[in-house]
């Protein structure tokens, strides 16, 4: 799962170069590949490298996350623009809606932020939040060594089909207590790059749809 951040009016650096607009004419259609055709391997390679070329020339087009990246940057979005976003423009970010952020606030978010980079705050978050993450990985790397223990001695006495949900007993609560002993913000990155990347869009992207 993933968060799609779309420009509604984005600048246009470079235009898409006449192959782009050759596939698009033989095997597009509303502005998408048409996956019913039969696209060849190399067309659709080459489709996806023009995409992504246009991508980067354009960054005001197109924004993408996939969730455990996504959420601690809206969430630090949300922290540092909490005096000029409404309830409305923070939960959006919560959910893949088509949630629109007008151009004005797009602008401000954009400004906000790199105002935390230049003044070091986004160096420092970005430290505190991956040393922190990766004390909670090495915790839940040993949290796995136990549920692997707990899995082992079941499967050893019940067989190897039967599975977490199915142990019996007390193999089951064995299994939930050490689980939930698991830290799910390990999963999170965040980085000043992401932010960056995130704040170069902004500027550009005459504001923007959470997809």
């Amino acid at each position: 799962m993933g968060y799609d951040i779309y420009g509604m009016n984005p600048k246009v650096n470079k235009v898409y170069p006449d192959k782009y607009n050759e596939i698009m004419n033989k095997y597009g259609k509303d502005g998408w590949l048409d996956w019913s055709k039969e696209i060849p391997e190399d067309v659709k390679e080459e489709y996806f490298e023009l995409k992504d070329n246009y991508e980067e020339d354009n960054p005001g087009s197109y924004f993408r996350n996939n969730v455990w990246w996504w959420r601690p940057l809206w969430s630090y979005v949300c922290n540092i623009c909490e005096d000029f976003m409404t309830h409305d423009e923070m939960d959006a970010g919560c959910s893949n809606s088509g949630f629109k952020i007008p151009e004005e606030i797009a602008l401000k978010i954009a400004k906000k932020l790199s105002e935390e980079i230049g003044n070091g705050n986004v160096d420092k978050i970005a430290l505190e939040h991956e040393t922190k993450r990766l004390q909670e990985k090495a915790h839940n790397k040993e949290v796995r060594k136990e549920l692997n223990k707990i899995s082992e001695a079941c499967k050893k006495e019940y067989g190897e089909d039967v599975v977490p949900a199915n142990y019996p007993e007390p193999y089951n609560t064995q299994w939930n207590e050490c689980y939930a002993k698991e830290i799910w913000s390990a999963n999170y990155p965040f980085s000043k790059e992401n932010v960056e990347n995130f704040a170069k869009f902004c500027i550009e992207s005459g504001g923007f749809s959470i997809c």
